[in-house]
């Protein structure tokens, strides 16, 4: 048991000193950032050493956090409101180790002290712009990224798309994806899945050669969209997600340019569903349809396939334009 402060970046720096290796300095050529941690191997070795570390700047979502020479300040924020150095708490760390005795009022020299310290870290320690509760931060790219939301093709036996590349397919849009398959008296399996349990949607060509479409909103609920039975020989299957808003995607599938089938409204997949990425050709590890899965596994399609193509489309019409516009606007409000 210890009672000198460390901070987690602390720990890669003990790591070296205890295994006798220095840090590199660079990487590949390009020159290493110096790290803000202190070993704190001396405090291991010694329970009476010093603190090797004094201060420490804390940040998350809105919360700030300082720490110097046993005295702490923290914020709890609350999303859409303004940041100020009202929200400070100030603690005695070195007598009130958890932090039960707010002494902000008592001894405001300290807080403003440390409230100004951590003003300073956190311009240098690039903390800024500070979180407000828009999520602004998660929908922020730099231009090169535009790229991901062109349409792609995946050929079978790629390994599963990663989950963001994919999610940028289908977030907030209409989109298609249009699978060339050939089709035996045999054939059957997974043409393409994006998702798992927790919500995705996935097309098979089941028994007697029936394309259908399941869609897994994520809440115990699925949807399924099926064609006739097709003849051997080459085949061209779609389907189509329609943003028609309130949240919602109209569903179709086509077989060779006529429609077969069509849902009117499913619930729009968000953010961490689909968690799973898109796959082609099968359906691995958790799947879309749990009862397909539970009788034929990752239920590979057996016969020959084209690569599937993903086509973004609109986004929903009652979805703002300016998605990133909105947010800063909203969030200037509480700068």
């Amino acid at each position: 048991m210890r009672r000198q402060y460390s901070h987690v970046s602390d720990i890669f720096p003990t790591l070296l000193e205890l295994i006798g290796i220095s840090a590199p300095t660079s990487r590949n050529g390009i020159d290493v950032k110096p790290r803000t941690g202190s070993s704190m191997a001396p405090t291991l070795r010694d329970a009476s050493a010093p603190p090797q570390r004094t201060e420490a700047l804390y940040e998350m979502i809105g919360h700030r956090g300082f720490y110097r020479d046993g005295w702490e300040i923290v914020t709890l924020h609350q999303p859409f409101t303004p940041f100020s150095d009202s929200e400070w708490e100030l603690y005695d760390l070195t007598n009130d180790r958890t932090e039960l005795h707010n002494l902000a009022e008592s001894h405001p020299e300290k807080l403003a002290e440390l409230a100004a310290a951590w003003n300073d870290a956190a311009w240098d320690g690039q903390v800024f712009p500070l979180d407000e509760g828009t999520g602004l931060k998660y929908v922020l790219r730099p231009p090169e990224t535009e790229i991901v939301q062109q349409p792609l093709s995946v050929w079978p036996g790629t390994p599963t798309l990663e989950r963001w590349r994919s999610l940028q397919l289908i977030w907030l849009s209409s989109f298609q994806f249009q699978a060339p398959i050939t089709v035996t008296e045999q054939s059957l399996g997974t043409i393409a899945a994006h998702g798992d349990q927790s919500g995705g949607y996935a097309l098979y060509l089941l028994e007697d050669r029936r394309p259908t479409l399941v869609f897994n909103d994520g809440r115990g609920a699925l949807t399924l969209l099926a064609g006739p039975s097709l003849n051997a020989g080459e085949h061209l299957l779609e389907c189509s997600f329609d943003a028609i808003g309130g949240n919602t995607w109209k569903l179709s599938l086509t077989i060779d340019g006529v429609t077969v089938d069509e849902h009117p409204e499913v619930p729009m997949l968000y953010a961490m569903s689909p968690f799973e990425g898109i796959s082609v050709g099968r359906d691995p590890r958790s799947p879309v349809w749990w009862e397909r899965y539970e009788t034929h596994g990752s239920f590979h399609y057996n016969s020959a396939q084209g690569p599937v193509l993903w086509i973004p489309g609109p986004k929903a019409p009652d979805q703002p334009e300016d998605v990133v516009g909105l947010l800063r606007m909203i969030g200037a409000k509480f700068e």
